[in-house]
């Protein structure tokens, strides 16, 4: 056996089990979210572990270890009293549903083991699973994290952005969007344009069933439940959304030339995506780089190498290189990125025939 170096041993080792330990803190958070124990605390008020018990109807025992565990977290605050509170930014952060800091709708609570089987089956053959066949909890995690981002978010920061796209929707256009999931875009739209009207193309049948109950009041709303490549060819859209879905798609390069074909020659695509690099050492910048390949492995990849043949891109392969290089492709001939310092995570791309 190699001989090792006694404090670069003890380094890696303390770094494995940080890993460990993010593991269940993050099964904690997805209690805490779950259970309601945040939202109880929310208004900064101090309580013990419990009055926090009476307030939710929980069990105290189970309660103050988990606000013990929170407070080693340096996720709640705790007094040497025993007092427990929530910060202003933790209420931000891990209550309010409406702010873009949002994230506690991304704590699923660890995977469940018939999706590590799945994981290592597409190891072993190349091919993943449909986002729909990886179930309710995923399609409700997805929309519980990007609600905000592709509603009030796209309606009051990035449409505006374009030149005369907001003027276009008052006076009323059609809109399609690729990968709609469970209708927030649709609706935020339909809402706030009621002049236009605004499909979606949506392949899983658990997203189409939720967007279904989120525009049945909207007459200028409406969802099909199929991929983005069987858009209408017959340049009807002045507006096609492709919103933090192009790296999930098996093939991105079938999607963009069904939006070439379904757009008008003055209609603009508006893709978001994950901001990234096309090399692993500009990659290296961000500090969650490895929970992003992780992410892919459990989702993304999976999704984008679901069929046979399929580009397989991944959370980080739609980085702007292959963005344009897909959309020039297709026929596009304007491609423009542009980024938003209040939304670090994504790229946003104006492209036109």
């Amino acid at each position: 056996m190699r001989s090792t170096d006694p404090d670069l041993l003890k380094e890696y080792t303390l770094r494995i089990w940080h890993y460990k330990q993010g593991e269940v803190v993050s099964l904690m958070v997805h209690l805490g979210d779950r259970l309601g124990l945040y939202r109880a605390m929310a208004g900064g008020e101090e309580m013990t572990s419990g009055e926090l018990a009476e307030r939710t109807g929980l069990s105290e025992r189970w309660i103050r270890e988990w606000l013990l565990g929170q407070a080693a977290a340096g996720l709640i605050e705790r007094t040497p009293e025993n007092g427990f509170s929530l910060s202003p930014e933790g209420e931000e952060v891990l209550v309010d549903e409406d702010a873009l800091r949002f994230a506690a709708g991304a704590f699923i609570g660890g995977f469940h083991p018939e999706r590590v089987n799945e994981m290592v089956n597409a190891f072993r053959t190349g091919i993943g699973i449909t986002y729909h066949r990886m179930g309710e909890p995923v399609a409700r995690q997805v929309d519980r994290m990007n609600r905000v981002w592709v509603g009030p978010f796209l309606v009051d920061r990035v449409l505006p952005s374009m030149d005369g796209l907001v003027e276009k929707l008052d006076a009323g256009c059609r809109v399609a969007e690729v990968g709609s999931g469970a209708g927030a875009t649709l609706r935020a739209l339909a809402e706030r344009f009621p002049a236009s009207t605004v499909v979606g193309y949506e392949p899983s049948g658990i997203a189409c069933s939720w967007a279904r109950r989120r525009i049945r009041h909207l007459h200028n709303a409406a969802i099909h439940e199929t991929g983005g490549e069987h858009l209408e060819g017959d340049s009807r859209y002045d507006l096609v959304l492709a919103l933090d879905c192009m790296h999930d798609v098996p093939f991105p390069d079938r999607i963009a030339a069904a939006v070439r074909r379904s757009l008008k020659d003055d209609g603009v695509w508006l893709i978001k995506d994950t901001h990234c690099y096309d090399t692993f050492e500009e990659n290296l910048r961000n500090p969650m780089l490895a929970m992003q390949y992780g992410y892919s492995l459990s989702g993304c990849l999976l999704s984008a190498a679901s069929e046979e043949g399929a580009a397989g891109l991944g959370t980080l392969g739609f980085h702007p290189a292959e963005a344009e290089h897909i959309v020039r492709k297709a026929g596009f001939t304007s491609f423009r990125m542009f980024r938003f310092e209040d939304d670090p995570i994504h790229n946003y791309y104006e492209v036109r025939p």
